[in-house]
């Protein structure tokens, strides 16, 4: 992929992302008005913002680094593996689900990165 191209597709990423969590945060709240976080919805769409972005940018700008010997991978890993510990700390006081539906999606950032960081490295 040419590089001219890294940075809108990374807006139009972000903007797709920000649109589904405003979204999908919506339709929860339709089905569980009186989730623990319905007074705070605004503070709730911005924080899974920044956490997709500190998931995805950490995966993104470290793979460099990673790849130049084995223990920096593992490094990585252990880094992004405290990362999810830590986030989703709130939601184990909730339930399990709560706990999955807070980890299985910066999983999938995490794999992004990967995956944006190879499209973007030939270039």
């Amino acid at each position: 992929m040419k590089k001219s191209v890294e940075i809108p597709v990374h807006i139009i990423f972000w903007t797709m992302f920000t649109v589904l969590t405003f979204v999908l945060s919506k339709m929860y709240l339709e089905s569980v008005p009186d989730a623990p976080f319905a007074a705070h919805f605004t503070y709730v769409v911005l924080l899974e913002l920044v956490m997709g972005l500190v998931f995805f940018y950490t995966t993104f700008f470290m793979m460099p680094w990673a790849q130049k010997k084995q223990n920096n991978a593992l490094t990585l890993a252990a880094i992004l593996f405290v990362l999810l510990i830590v986030f989703a700390l709130p939601a184990i006081q909730i339930g399990v689900l709560e706990v999955l539906s807070s980890v299985v999606p910066h999983l999938l950032l995490i794999l992004l990165g990967v995956l944006f960081f190879n499209a973007f490295k030939t270039e």
